[in-house]
């Protein structure tokens, strides 16, 4: 029988670190069968996001900003592009470079993407006050920010 979130708890023992990466790892099952009817994964969802400023990058200065491998990009743009959610062209200024830009379409989807992901948010949370939430969400943004960010300031993978 599954307890309810109230009665499930995590021992004072368990290092923080494993607590999180389980809270995590099942946090992301929830986000990734949320997307799960588009056909999308929650990396889709990430480049989405990260294109959505309307500004067209390359295809390297997504890569480094997401923290996703240059090579494992181009096979979730290839999908993007497929979609017709992203445009991928060559730069003007230098033909080795490939930028690539957020389409209408790809912004309609983010938010159709987003709306999804509440679904998956309302399970995440369920049992916590707003306030409750609110803390959680400042809470792991400062431990976010503690595991992403290295002494030399490089970002490190998160996808």
């Amino acid at each position: 029988m599954r307890k309810s979130p109230a009665t499930r708890g995590v021992g004072r023992d368990e290092p923080l670190g494993f607590v999180i990466a389980s809270v995590g790892y099942a946090a992301s099952l929830a986000f990734e069968s949320a997307l799960s009817p588009t056909g999308l994964h929650p990396r889709h969802f990430a480049i989405l996001k990260g294109l959505r400023d309307g500004e067209a990058q390359s295809q390297q200065q997504l890569a480094a900003s997401l923290g996703i491998p240059a090579s494992r990009l181009v096979g979730l743009l290839d999908v993007l592009v497929e979609h017709g959610f992203v445009e991928r062209r060559d730069s003007p200024t230098d033909r080795r470079v490939k930028l690539v830009r957020l389409l209408e379409s790809g912004r309609e989807e983010l938010q159709k993407l987003i709306a999804l992901a509440g679904e998956s948010e309302r399970q995440v949370t369920a049992g916590l006050t707003a306030a409750d939430a609110a803390e959680l969400r400042r809470l792991l943004g400062i431990v976010h920010a503690n595991v992403t960010e290295e002494p030399d300031g490089v970002r490190t993978r998160v996808w």
